[in-house]
């Protein structure tokens, strides 16, 4: 039986036992608590309270001093105190000696009147009287502190201030403050931390943010540079691809959708489409006698039109002048693109009305209907216009289809062009020259020059065969120049005979010297460097080289008159034979054309006409010759009309050797 007194010693120890673990293990749950708010608090104010709460729950003691130093070693640092009621900055509650004394020992310490005690690496206490200042104590309360250590370096400390011990061992205290001060430092070092961190993404995020502005900026230049460089390359581009007056596809687009259609057409064997080639009547004559305004406007509502009459996958286009060209792009049947351009042309003989004033025209077009025998656009273009010359050529305004025959035409007009141009080189051109005679006497009284060319291979070749593709190549220049040059120098051999000294020789030049003044003037020039006596040269013009600007032609003419060289009208009576030309134009001569001539024996009026016009000639002094005699009846109407002078196969056939000795015994 255990007696009473050893029972009371037990229990009590017993209990005694029983409080140190409740306490061991409250301080443990504390430890643990603490280290889960060091973990994952990022506010340092709502740190410190709820660090209070802990200190006050968990472990013996109401109050927590903190110092934390801006820099260290700095102890003239903020301090907080976190008491039951609040968490603020307070006065230091330590003294700067003692603060420096527990910052220069880097221990948890235990400070009262009396001593420090300091707790040793070994975990073993020291202790150090109470420092004293002039004989007082430097603090009146218990602290337990420890410094505040991050990565070696002091940072403040931490103490408890009236600190009691429940435990009464002092190595435990010691170390519990310390594992305080280490749970603080780690929360502050990971605040501090994340606190910079922030600070650091926050410039980041201002460079990035300062950065990305910038790239915006330079995106939003770069994209309205790209936005206006694509607006002027699709101005370039629609530029290049479409006319400017009527804005109208041009050639260049036209033929790139032509070239696909093409290449549509060979993948696609029963695909069918053609090509109308459009070019206006009378245009030119319009252009120049109204002005280009008047022109330009003409061909915008032309092109107005054009546009109402095809289909909505049809491409109209101007290659230029006024020619337009059509894309049928597909056909059902060829009397698709037959019964578009009879629309077009109904709808272009309707009247204009421009500036106030009413104008007609009509369109000659030619249709290429493309199929497999095509190689490309060139060639399609090519057959189209040659049906719309064979348009124009038949009577104008109207619609002609393309056909093999038309394409024999074109090659041999190409060889006649270049056989041309060989010809200059070549000196192939030959003069034959035709006597023209007195009709009362049959004297001679001068020659016409009339131009050949002896081909090589086609043998000889009046104009008819040539003259047409010269006038148009403009080959027909340089010909004539050579032409003139010739009769100068056949005129220059008469000087010496004094038979010869009246006797004249007309050439028949082209309209185009006519044209403008530079080409007139260059004409005055050839005329005066070829003819030393200039008197004895007659210039013919036609009737219809006169017509398409009359009154141009007529400055010309008297530009010309200052050489000396006389003038002939030439095919009188074959056209409007205009009373006009008789008598304002400075002509020495008019020759009635030889239909005109072959006519008098059967018709009554053209002999009155012809009657009259003898009668004129001794009014405004020209001579009347008769062209195209070649009988004797020939001759006698001639000369029963009042004719002066004649010429013909029955007066004297062309002769290629020159002016025979035989010609000029017949002068007058």
């Amino acid at each position: 039986m255990i007696e009473p007194t050893k029972l009371t010693d037990h229990t009590f120890k017993l209990k005694t036992l029983l409080k140190r673990y409740r306490q061991t293990k409250k301080i443990q749950t504390g430890l643990l608590r603490l280290a889960q708010l060091t973990s994952t608090v990022d506010d340092l104010s709502c740190f410190f309270i709820q660090l209070q709460h802990i200190i006050q729950r968990y472990f013996p003691a109401d109050n927590l001093y903190i110092q934390i130093f801006c820099q260290p070693d700095d102890f003239h640092a903020a301090h907080y105190y976190v008491d039951q009621l609040n968490y603020a900055p307070i006065d230091r509650q330590l003294p700067k000696d003692l603060v420096q004394f527990i910052s220069a020992i880097g221990k948890p310490v235990l400070i009262d009147n009396k001593q420090i005690s300091i707790l040793e690496l070994e975990n073993t206490i020291s202790h150090r009287p109470f420092p004293n200042r002039e004989g007082k104590p430097m603090v009146n309360e218990t602290w337990l502190a420890s410094p505040l250590i991050i990565e070696g370096v002091n940072i403040g400390l931490v103490g408890i201030k009236g600190f009691v011990s429940l435990s009464n061992n002092l190595e435990i205290d010691l170390e519990l403050i310390q594992l305080i001060s280490q749970l603080i430092s780690s929360s502050l070092h990971r605040t501090c931390a994340s606190t910079q961190l922030k600070l650091q993404s926050a410039d980041i995020e201002e460079v990035i943010f300062a950065r990305t502005k910038d790239l915006q900026q330079s995106n939003q230049q770069l994209r309205e540079q790209v936005a206006a460089r694509r607006q002027v390359e699709q101005k370039l581009y629609f530029a290049a691809h479409h006319d400017t007056l009527t804005k109208l596809p041009n050639r260049s687009m036209f033929t790139e959708r032509l070239e696909h259609s093409l290449k549509h057409l060979k993948r696609h064997r029963n695909h069918r489409f053609a090509v109308l080639f459009i070019d206006l009547d009378r245009f030119k004559v319009i252009n120049d006698s109204l002005g280009h305004h008047v022109g330009d406007q003409l061909l915008i509502q032309i092109s107005a039109r054009i546009a109402e009459c095809i289909r909505g996958n049809d491409i109209l286009a101007r290659l230029g002048g006024d020619e337009f060209v059509i894309l049928l792009d597909t056909l059902a049947h060829n009397d698709d693109a037959e019964d578009i351009a009879l629309r077009i042309i109904e709808s272009i003989q309707k009247p204009f009305l421009i500036d106030g004033q009413e104008l007609y025209s009509s369109a000659s077009i030619g249709i290429t209907i493309c199929g497999n025998n095509y190689q490309n656009a060139t060639e399609i273009l090519r057959d189209a216009d040659a049906a719309m010359y064979q348009a124009k050529a038949i009577g104008r305004g109207r619609l002609v289809f393309f056909d093999d025959s038309m394409r024999a035409e074109l090659l041999a007009n190409l060889t006649l062009e270049q056989d041309l141009r060989k010809a200059m080189q070549n000196n192939e051109f030959v003069i034959h020259y035709q006597r023209i005679a007195d009709l009362n006497t049959l004297k001679t009284v001068g020659f016409e020059a009339l131009l050949r060319w002896q081909h090589p291979t086609r043998g000889l070749l009046a104009p008819n065969d040539f003259l047409e593709m010269a006038v148009e190549t403009g080959l027909i220049i340089n010909i004539e120049y050579w032409l003139l040059s010739q009769v100068g120098k056949q005129i220059e051999n008469w000087q010496a005979e004094a038979c010869t000294q009246d006797m004249f020789i007309s050439v028949n030049l082209s309209g185009k010297h006519l044209s403008n003044p530079k080409q007139t003037r260059q004409l005055g020039t050839c005329i005066l460097q070829a003819f030393a006596q200039s008197k004895q040269l007659i210039i013919e013009f036609s009737e219809n080289d006169l017509n398409q600007h009359p009154n141009r032609a007529l400055q010309h003419l008297k530009m010309l008159k200052n050489t000396g060289v006389k003038f002939a009208l030439d095919g009188y009576g074959s056209g409007l034979s205009s009373l006009n030309y008789i008598q304002n134009y400075p002509f020495e001569i008019i020759k009635l054309d030889q239909s005109f001539v072959r006519s008098l024996h059967n018709n009554d009026k053209n002999m009155a006409l012809a009657k009259s016009l003898s009668t004129l000639g001794q009014t405004f002094s020209f001579k009347l010759v008769a062209e195209g005699l070649e009988s004797e009846q020939n001759l006698q109407m001639a000369i029963s009309s009042g004719c002066d002078y004649g010429q013909g196969f029955f007066i004297g056939r062309p002769s290629s050797q020159g002016i025979s000795d035989n010609d000029v015994n017949h002068c007058a």
